[in-house]
Order: structure tokens, then C-alpha cells, then sequence
């Protein structure tokens, strides 16, 4: 089966300050969120609290509701945490923009809230933490019901830079100090960022290593700008810890570099070294201890740089994408000939089908060259009597082509009236269909060239599930993208399952994980009032999907 590929324009900035119009015209400007607390709330009767922070952005679409955007990772044994994960958001200055940043002691690895103990909450506007003294906000946790110091959230905001890349950094620990009487020490390297105020902002922590003295931590990347803001003078500190089961970590010693020094360490490996200095070892010290020369070395033993290339360079390179569509022509949708069916075919409102095609595929045929989308329905059973879980809606096999979004919808009308709707709600064969053609796409000489991006409507949930994440994890190293709609009132929980933002929440069924995250899942009467919201949210995670899948097939230079 063969895609017709759009290509598209548009310019991206490197360097300078990260701004974007927005649809209405006016000028967008991207924050960086770094978050800390202090003082919380102890929750657990025999250990300290183990905090993470839900942040979440009123949503004016959904009547003011506030809806999740990001959640940090889990600080083990600490009333005074600093989260390394930031949330970068767009800032609009005639917009009020109000977050909530809710506290949480982690008790297990459920992703549902209810699975852990609620410490408080702060809200405020972005307006009032960009205008705070430097850019650092606080406001006390509160919870409704109690009273008390609960703890204070601290939110650090700067606009980010316009410069995009990666860094790969490896690191070792050569002769650090001893803090267990019983033993070494479990050493683990943090990396602090200057702010404005004279502060530092934790932005990397690695794992710990145990009983050693002379660690070596698994090499890691992060991006440019989450190091140092694209700016290369920045001050950075390194702080070696000695870890504790009970959180009470000793440190073992500092050092202060900035990007711009460690720079020449790349093609130089194991020559750039820093003294860990413990400043109550120093003259003045509580600890002073003569002759101190350092509690250690921290050898930096790479440092390199990939400019990565952003989602309009692509296409402007030549990346051409393919939309394709799948419908759900089940049972469980009802006679499409009463009006309580979701296929029933109103004369004067689209339905749900109808409605979430048009808002999706208004915004993907304007990248189209040739605006032919092959489109394909699932679950009906045929005029020759057998049921197919894969069918051209053209009602031809080998030319499987709908002229625009306007002639998807023309197609599918005709289908309602050609087939009969029956079951089960199998994705996998459609989606093993698109799969195929990115694969071959994947293995071929132009390999990196074509982008696939497959939409599926449904209204319930899917009952051949082990498969279907058989073939996504299967998917998960190709050019393609999966937007699924849920339409109507079924409970549309399970889909959750497929939509995992961290690639390893998706299992296949021999227990390997999803190399990347190509999923996105919308039911949408969330969105049913505004076909704008729901184009944004199906669509926003594409253009990272399409970088990341670049990335990995080596689309991006190193210097």
C-alpha cells in the first residue's frame, strides 16, 4: 500500500530567544519551570517523605479545569527536595495562565493519584512568577480540611534559549573521601545551574554507586538548554554525595566549571579534571583540616555536542509525512439508521466521526502535496458475508486513496450504507497495514525521508489489546506516528495503556518495551466543542515523535 507525502515550510531560529506566533497572531514566549520545596510535611511515621509534584495548566477549553502537563520524578527521603525534571511552557502576555503545583508522597509506582498520601497544593498565574523578585516564586502548600505548615513550593522561571542539542556526558570519581565508619562511601554526582539570584538550580543527578571510593556512573545525555540555557559562560557546580539509606547524605565535595570550560574535553577524554572541595575542610572550615588539598578528583572523561535539527528544518530538508486513516465500523457504534448511532448521518451536524476528521485531518492536509489519504475501516462485515478488520473504504482494495479530508468523509458516508457493522474492535490489522509501508520506508536507501502519521476513530475498547501492543513496540523504532480518537461515552481507560509517555509503560507480550513513545490517545468529548483544542492535543506530540525517530536514525550532526 503506497502513501501520498506532504512536505511543508517554515523557518526555526537557532540561538536567541525562543518565541513563536501563536494562531491569533500574537507572540508566544517558551519558560523554563524548575521546582523545589522546603520544609514539607512529614507523612510517614518511621522514614521521611518520598515527594514528587503534579503540575498541572487550567484549561480554559474544559471550563476552567485544570489538566495534568507533566509530573516530576520521586525524591526518596526528603523534606526539601529539588526536582531535576523542568516543564517548558508557552508564555502569552494578554493571556491569564494560571498552574498548580501539587505535592505528593510517593507511595508505590501507580500512576494513579489515589495510590499516594496528598501533601498540599499552590497555585498561581505564570504572570506571577515570571514578575517575582528574579524570577523565583514561593507560596506555602495548603490542603483543603487542614492547617499547619505544610511545606513551601519554590518555582524558578527563565525563557529558554532558542538553541537545540544534546550533550553526552561521561564521569568518574577518583579517591574520594571515606564517609562510612563501616565502610567507603556511595558516591552519586549532582549538577547545579546558576540563576539570576546568585542561587543554583539542581538540573541532573545520576545513580549511585555503591562501597567506592573510585566510582565510574553510567554515561548520560540532557539537553543543551536544560544544562545551561544555551548560554555557554554559565556558572555550574558539581557536588559529590555520600548517599544515606535514612536521606541524610554527606557531601563529599564541589566543583564550579561552566560548559564553555568543559567544552575542550570533547576528543580529550580523561584530561579535564576538578578538585572536590569540602568547604568545612578549608581554613575557616568546622572541619579544617591542614595541608587539605581536596576530598577527591571528579574526572570528566567525554563531553560531546549533537545539534539536533527541529521539526520545520525536517521538512524543509525534504522529510515528507503520509496520513492515513482508520474507522471503526463495529456493532457497538448502533444502527447507523437511528439517530442514537455514532454513525447515524445527520443532514445538519456532523457526528462524532465526522467532526473528529475534519478537525484532525483540516489541520494535516494543509502539509499534503497531493492530499490523497488512504483510508481503511475495521470490524464490518462485507457484502460477500465474511468480516474484515481491514477494508478500503473506496471499496477498492488496490486503491485504497480519499481525495482531501472532504473525500473521506464522501467515502465513509457511501461505507455506512455499503457494509454492516459487526465486530470485534481489532486495531491491529490496520495498524500492522501502516507498519508494513513504514517499515519497507525504514529499510530502503531513503531511509529518514518519510514520516507516517496513522488516525484511528473508535468508540470502545479494543479487544484484540495483546496484539495491538505487539505491533506497536514492533513499530516503535519506525518513521510513524498512532492518534487515536475515542468517540462516544465507553470507557476508554484501558487506552491509556497504549498512550504511555515513558516508552517503558508499554509491554509487548514477551516483556520487551517501546523504544520510543508514538501513541497519543484523546476521548473526544472532551474536546467536542472545540475542534481547535482537540487538532492541538491529538497533534502536539508529532513534530517530538517525527525529531525523536530522526535522532535515533542519526539525521542530526555532532560537533
Amino acid at each position: 500500500m503506497a502513501y501520498g507525502g506532504y512536505g511543508g515550510g517554515g523557518g526555526a531560529a537557532h540561538g536567541g530567544a525562543a518565541h513563536q506566533l501563536t494562531q491569533g497572531g500574537s507572540m508566544a514566549m517558551k519558560l523554563r519551570l524548575r521546582l523545589s520545596c522546603n520544609d514539607l510535611i512529614k507523612m510517614d511515621s518511621f522514614s521521611k517523605s518520598d515527594p514528587m509534584t503534579v503540575v498541572y495548566l487550567q484549561d480554559s477549553t474544559t471550563g476552567g479545569k485544570f489538566v495534568e502537563i507533566g509530573r516530576t520524578e520521586t525524591i526518596s527521603n526528603s523534606h526539601n527536595p529539588h526536582f531535576h525534571k523542568c516543564f517548558d511552557i508557552n508564555y502569552m502576555f494578554e493571556e491569564v495562565q494560571r498552574l498548580k503545583f501539587a505535592v505528593y508522597d510517593s507511595d508505590s509506582k501507580m500512576a494513579a493519584l489515589d495510590g499516594h498520601d496528598f501533601i498540599g497544593d499552590a497555585e498561581a498565574t505564570i504572570g506571577e512568577m515570571v514578575g517575582a523578585s528574579a524570577g523565583h516564586w514561593s507560596k506555602p502548600l495548603a490542603r483543603t480540611g487542614k492547617t499547619g505548615n505544610r511545606g513551601v513550593m519554590h518555582v524558578d522561571t527563565e525563557e529558554c534559549s532558542g538553541a537545540r542539542g544534546t550533550l553526552h556526558f561521561s564521569f568518574r570519581g577518583v579517591g574520594l573521601d571515606k564517609k562510612d565508619f563501616w565502610g567507603k562511601s556511595d558516591p552519586y554526582l549532582e549538577i547545579w545551574q546558576a540563576n539570576a539570584q546568585g542561587t543554583y538550580t539542581l538540573v541532573h543527578k545520576t545513580e549511585t554507586i555503591k562501597k567506592t571510593l573510585n566510582p565510574t556512573w553510567r554515561p548520560f545525555t540532557m539537553e543543551f538548554a536544560a544544562l545551561c540555557n544555551g548560554d555557554p559562560s554559565r556558572p555550574l557546580r558539581f557536588k559529590v554525595w555520600d548517599w544515606d539509606s535514612d536521606g541524610s547524605n554527606d557531601l563529599i565535595g564541589t566543583a564550579d566549571t561552566t560548559y564553555e570550560q568543559m567544552k575542550p574535553a570533547s576528543g580529550a577524554p580523561g584530561k579535564m579534571v576538578f578538585d572536590l572541595i569540602n568547604p568545612k575542610k578549608v581554613p575557616g572550615g568546622k572541619k579544617h583540616k591542614k595541608g587539605y588539598k581536596n576530598s577527591g578528583e571528579l574526572h570528566l572523561m567525554g563531553c560531546t555536542f549533537e545539534q539536533e535539527v527541529g521539526f520545520l528544518e525536517h521538512l524543509q530538508n525534504g522529510l515528507e509525512m503520509n496520513f492515513a486513516v482508520g474507522i471503526d465500523f463495529t456493532g457497538s457504534n448502533g444502527d447507523p439508521r437511528t439517530a442514537g448511532s455514532l454513525h447515524y448521518i445527520n443532514p445538519y451536524k456532523p457526528n462524532e466521526y465526522i467532526a473528529a476528521m475534519q478537525a484532525v485531518g483540516g489541520v494535516i492536509q494543509d502539509y499534503d502535496s497531493d492530499k490523497m489519504f488512504p483510508t481503511h475501516g475495521f470490524g464490518a462485515k462485507m457484502a460477500d458475508g465474511r468480516v474484515s478488520h481491514c477494508f478500503s473504504l473506496t471499496g477498492d482494495e488496490a486503491n485504497p486513496y480519499c481525495a482531501g479530508v472532504d473525500g473521506i468523509i464522501a467515502m465513509y458516508k457511501q461505507a455506512i450504507g455499503r457494509v454492516q457493522l459487526w465486530g470485534p474492535t481489532n486495531f491491529a490489522p490496520i495498524i500492522q497495514a501502516t507498519v508494513s509501508v513504514a517499515q519497507a520506508a525504514h529499510s530502503s536507501a531513503a531511509k529518514g525521508t518519510t514520516y507516517y502519521v496513522l488516525l484511528m476513530v473508535t468508540d470502545g475498547a479494543i479487544t484484540d489489546m495483546a496484539a495491538t501492543k505487539d505491533v506497536i513496540v514492533a513499530a516503535s523504532h519506525l518513521p510513524i506516528s498512532i492518534i487515536i480518537i475515542g468517540v462516544g461515552g465507553a470507557d476508554f481507560s484501558s487506552m491509556n495503556i497504549l498512550d504511555g509517555d515513558e516508552p517503558n509503560q508499554l509491554r509487548n507480550s514477551r516483556g520487551e518495551t517501546c523504544q520510543r513513545d508514538i501513541v497519543q490517545f484523546v476521548p473526544y468529548r472532551h474536546f467536542q466543542s472545540n475542534p481547535v483544542a482537540l487538532a492541538h492535543e491529538v497533534l502536539h506530540e508529532v513534530p517530538e515523535q517525527v525529531c525523536s525517530y530522526m535522532k535515533a536514525n542519526s539525521t542530526h550532526s555532532t560537533v
